[in-house]
């Protein structure tokens, strides 16, 4: 990996320490003592005998549907077809190397469109990919990953495709692959859309799922590292997800580090969800106006979306920053370590045991569809 680009990840690791109106009276008031006349057909306004169907015609308030979540993750990878070539000769020397694509998950409600992105690149120094072709794949519950189309990849080797309206069950969690055309090479994310109303829970990654920043460091050095979580962290990811909320892995690692971020949180359990990591190496800077602004406003396009923020775990001054800039209710900004309390947020220590407790007592969230 590039000597700079490693840097950059490494500063993004380690963020800075520091009731009703009144009924009308119309005069007239039923004898409490006089006998029950059974000419008289009573009072409109009285229920009356149970059994009576009451008017046909009156549908009454009709019952509430919540729509039911698909889950969208087991169907067999579709078969690798043959790379057929390059649409430029310069490409035949760029992917001399290994991909190096990446790919963001996608989070987005069901009143817009929703959009699939990728990047793709080749070797250490990320040689972008240009005018090629990419399809893209999804897993949309038939038991077999369906082809939604190709897009062509731009000068930054992105390519991105916008989701046709009815190819999915929604609301729902899909799996998505995007294949490059010339090698059959390809990169792996997931695409989620839910109601407007769904309540989310964010976490970062660095420091607060893991015992710490340098858990990072020393991954990105030895690659055959397994950076160790906190105490408790998986358990209390695995809790959130149990009682109905959608997961939001929130990172400042940059973009590139998409393989190995997405690999360490399979690999150790953690429940699936949306992994967003920083968009630029400008955004990995660990400062408020780097990592801080860049986690803020990504948050603020999910609240603009209609999702609701219902909390939210970090460790670092610039976690504090992005989500009370976002914001998150600072009594649901749960920080862990020594900055744990800061700025009227909640402090749970050096690990995650006794807050998982008192979270296994709060009541599920209402959310907008079923499970």
């Amino acid at each position: 990996m590039r000597p700079a680009l490693i840097a950059l990840a490494l500063l993004a690791a380690c963020g800075t320490p520091p009731d009703g109106e009144e009924a009308l009276d119309t005069g007239v008031h039923e004898d409490p003592g006089a006998p029950d006349d059974p000419d008289d057909p009573g009072d409109p306004d009285d229920p009356g005998d149970p059994d009576d169907p009451g008017d046909p015609d009156d549908p009454g308030d009709p019952e509430v549907v919540l729509p039911t979540l698909a889950w969208c993750y087991d169907a067999p990878l579709p078969p690798v077809g043959e790379p057929e070539g390059w649409e430029h000769l310069v490409n035949d020397l760029i992917t001399l190397a290994a991909p190096e694509h990446s790919s963001q998950d996608t989070l987005s409600t069901d009143a817009a469109p929703s959009w699939i992105h990728g990047k793709f690149a080749y070797g250490l120094v990320n040689k972008d990919l240009q005018g090629e072709r990419v399809e893209f794949w999804i897993d949309d519950c038939s038991g077999a990953y369906a082809r939604l189309g190709e897009a062509e990849t731009d000068s930054d080797g992105k390519a991105e495709l916008q989701v046709p309206e009815g190819a999915l069950p929604i609301p729902g969690s899909f799996a998505v692959l995007m294949r490059v055309v010339g090698d059959q090479s390809e990169v792996r994310s997931t695409l989620s859309i839910y109601p407007v109303g769904t309540e989310l829970i964010v976490t970062d990654v660095d420091g607060t799922l893991t015992t710490s920043d340098g858990e990072l460091f020393s991954e990105l050095f030895d690659g055959s590292y397994v950076p160790e979580s906190r105490d408790h962290a998986l358990e209390l990811m695995a809790l959130r997800a149990a009682q109905g909320y959608p997961l939001v892995y929130l990172t400042g690692r940059p973009y590139w580090l998409d393989r190995i971020t997405r690999g360490w949180l399979v690999d150790e359990g953690y429940p699936v969800g949306t992994l967003h990591l920083a968009p630029t190496n400008g955004d990995v800077l660990p400062q408020d106006d780097g990592v801080g602004a860049y986690k803020a406003e990504w948050l603020r396009s999910l609240l603009d979306q209609g999702f609701v923020l219902s909390g939210a775990y970090g460790n670092a001054s610039t976690d504090i920053y992005g989500y009370e800039n976002a914001p998150v209710s600072k009594d649901r900004t749960w920080i862990a370590g020594e900055l744990g309390g800061e700025g009227g947020t909640v402090a749970v220590g050096e690990d995650w045991v006794a807050h998982t407790a008192a979270a296994a007592i709060e009541p599920d969230p209402v959310q907008p569809f079923t499970r």
